[in-house]
């Protein structure tokens, strides 16, 4: 009866391990999201020392791309790295030792099926973002809405074009694409900038 016990109590530890390591690991994707705006290729093919590193000089983790880890790598060639905040270091070396090995991955990727130990599918990650986003908001989102939003937000800001242009850079497209292709604003929030651009005329003009 004892060794059943032992037994019964191990398996659920295990259990109670892997949900946790389950919901460490979508946390850190929708961190990983957060900080690289980037298409969720990026995050379903992360593969530790190669294409996920530490820079120990900084302390932080970054992702590495060549001209054929990403989209338009043909078009702009290797990819600055992609950095991640500082502040996430001690969750993903946690992640690592502590919860990563619960789910038994079966290769060096980072992310990890629960089920297979496989690295994420399209759907795997889709999946993650948007019951997760649903659940803290009630909005219906997916990865690449968070590449649009990222965008339409720093858009609507005071963002120079100098800025404009560098974050295009790193989200590995043109500024010609960012601004056709992942601007969501109104047609109103466009123009806003330049009617009160007149206003400000008028009111000098007028005084």
């Amino acid at each position: 009866e004892i060794k059943a016990y032992q037994e019964n109590n191990s398996k659920n530890n295990i259990a109670r391990e892997r949900k946790i390591a389950i919901k460490f690991q979508s946390y850190l994707v929708l961190s990983f999201f957060s900080c690289v705006p980037d298409r969720q290729r990026t995050f379903r093919e992360l593969e530790i020392d190669k294409s996920f590193l530490r820079d120990t000089k900084t302390n932080c983790w970054t992702i590495k791309h060549g001209p054929n880890d990403y989209k338009t790598g043909k078009t702009y060639g290797d990819r600055p790295p992609l950095v991640l905040a500082q502040d996430l270091t001690p969750a993903i070396d946690e992640f690592l030792q502590r919860w990563r090995p619960c789910l038994k991955p079966t290769g060096k990727h980072f992310f990890v099926q629960p089920r297979t130990g496989n690295p994420f599918t399209q759907d795997t990650l889709y999946t993650i973002v948007a019951r997760s986003c649903f659940k803290h908001t009630g909005k219906k989102t997916n990865p690449h809405l968070l590449r649009d939003m990222i965008v339409t937000h720093v858009r609507d800001s005071d963002a120079s074009e100098k800025e404009l242009e560098a974050l295009a850079l790193y989200m590995g497209h043109s500024i010609s694409m960012q601004r056709n292709s992942y601007d969501r604003r109104t047609v109103e929030q466009k123009v806003a900038p330049a009617v009160e651009l007149l206003r400000n005329v008028n009111r000098v003009s007028g005084g």
